[in-house]
């Protein structure tokens, strides 16, 4: 698997906006005229949000006899942003969001383009549960929701959860005990190879959890180790006309010295 793996990074070249590239021992194709953008649009005062943060402020910088506002007379527009990639951005985060190690994700993500898998799952309602945090109610995603499920090719997992997909631009997530991921399913991705995990949810942990984050730990294996090959992308959203399938990643991210940095993913469809 490490040298289909290799394979498919390496073996790759271009022809006006096609890629060619191999998955497994096939010949694949992807149109790069054709993005699929999986990423959610920040705005001023309206945009979605959660973690009780305000949504982006913009600021216009202001100086004697200068103004950063075309409007207002000023020669450029020049404003700064007042913004929280966790609570109100499509974001990628490595282990140093919860590690005591600073480890910003730009040391870990130096590559950008993987085969990803797309995958809709419903989340389950919990009946009960003796352990903490899982509470009777909540929604949850299972091990054996994906278990079996996932191409062996790929190296990251794009799941959907919510549809209406426009609705998730503007959507207020403040007390909602959003559906999350058990540890055992972030451990079970972990075990068969993913190394990028999305998802269409603010965090894969439960929105109130005692500081627990079982899933991020467990995907992560934290504090067992510091992983230096996985990130966690948060905040997605996948349009409503694009099905389950494999697709070709590009995981673009700010270079960004923290723990997590804006990201906008991008998926290409695969043919053959």
């Amino acid at each position: 698997m490490a040298f289909i793996r290799v394979c498919f990074k390496r073996i790759i070249y271009f022809e006006l906006m096609i890629v060619n590239f191999k998955v497994g021992q096939k010949n694949a194709k992807a149109d790069l005229s054709n993005p699929i953008d999986i990423s959610l649009i920040t705005r001023e005062d309206t945009s979605f949000k959660a973690w009780y943060a305000s949504e982006m402020k913009t600021n216009i910088i202001r100086g004697e006899g200068f103004v950063g506002s075309v409007a207002e007379g000023g020669a450029v527009n020049f404003k700064e942003l007042n913004i929280n990639p966790h609570a109100n951005m499509t974001h990628t985060e490595s282990v140093g969001h919860i590690s005591k190690e600073a480890v910003p994700v730009i040391s870990v993500l130096n590559q950008f383009h993987f085969l990803a898998q797309l995958i809709t799952i419903e989340p389950i309602r919990l009946k009960s549960s003796n352990k903490k945090p899982y509470l009777e109610g909540d929604l949850c995603i299972l091990k054996s929701q994906i278990e079996g499920k996932i191409n062996p090719l790929a190296e990251a997992i794009v799941i959907k959860t919510q549809h209406h997909y426009k609705s998730l631009n503007t959507k207020n997530y403040d007390n909602t005990n959003w559906p999350y991921l058990h540890e055992e399913t972030t451990a079970y991705l972990r075990k068969i190879g993913i190394k990028h995990l999305l998802i269409d949810q603010p965090s894969v942990d439960k929105e109130f959890d005692e500081g627990l984050l079982l899933a991020h730990k467990a995907f992560w294996d934290y504090p067992s180790s510091i992983d230096m090959e996985r990130t966690i992308t948060e905040f997605i959203g996948v349009p409503d006309d694009v099905t389950d399938d494999l697709y070709l990643l590009n995981l673009s991210i700010s270079n960004l010295k923290n723990d997590a940095s804006p990201s906008r993913p991008v998926l290409f469809s695969i043919f053959y």
